[in-house]
């Protein structure tokens, strides 16, 4: 498959004020597979004072879409948001791997529907970040974060999730699948990345009482990550 039509899966995070500019953008570029959610994200609430946003709660959305398709929906937005501007959120694209063919046949069809007629973007150099995903057991948010920032995190946000176990679970894992769930996502420069899994492993991992996971998730193309606020002092 060739770069420009390989699938991509585009995981966008703003501030829920945003949430109406995210849905007309994504209805203007004929996103094929959108899936919206909610979530929290982890400044504090003086930042959110001083920056003149409401509160932490964010809107997310995952599309599924050609690499094309992908930058062509990031210019649109960067046109309706400011990224640059502290707070406002984060949107980054992995590779998928593998798809169902019902999948792949759609998206090739919507990308061969759409005339693009945009030139091509600035992006993040291949790989340069991660997404790093943790899910714990609800409650231990907070724990996984701290062990984050230690290691040289700037943010994360929080959606709560369900688990559904298994019996292969029990008996691989050691651990009984409970159905509140904490998924933490984080993204993080190369550099940071493995000492950030370390960290959280070592607080909330599979032999704790968080009994988390962690993996990672190389990131094609990155907007927004540049705005992220390390401390109160910078503002």
């Amino acid at each position: 498959m060739s770069g420009e039509n390989r699938l991509e899966a585009l995981l966008t995070i703003l501030d829920y004020g945003l949430k109406d500019r995210l849905t007309d953008t994504l209805k203007a570029c004929q996103m094929p597979i959108t899936f919206i959610t909610y979530g929290l994200g982890t400044a504090k609430s003086v930042i959110y004072d001083i920056l003149g946003y409401g509160g932490p709660k964010k809107i997310i959305a995952l599309t599924l879409q050609t690499s094309k398709m992908a930058h062509n929906f990031v210019e649109q937005l960067s046109q309706v948001i400011d990224f640059s501007k502290p707070g406002t959120g984060i949107c980054c694209s992995v590779s998928l791997t593998s798809v169902s063919n019902v999948v792949s046949n759609i998206l090739g069809q919507a990308d061969h529907n759409l005339e693009m007629g945009s030139e091509e973007m600035p992006t993040t150099p291949e790989h340069k970040f991660h997404l790093i995903v943790s899910i714990v057991n609800s409650g231990f948010f907070e724990q996984a974060m701290d062990a984050a920032k230690k290691a040289g995190a700037t943010g994360g946000t929080l959606v709560h999730a369900r688990g559904l176990g298994s019996k292969e679970a029990v008996k691989y894992l050691g651990i009984t699948i409970e159905p509140e769930k904490d998924l933490i996502l984080i993204v993080a420069p190369q550099e940071k990345k493995r000492a950030i899994m370390e960290s959280i492993t070592k607080e909330v991992g599979l032999t704790t009482p968080g009994t988390g996971i962690c993996f990672s998730l190389p990131i094609n193309h990155l907007s927004g990550f540049g705005a992220g606020i390390d401390n109160i002092d910078q503002i």
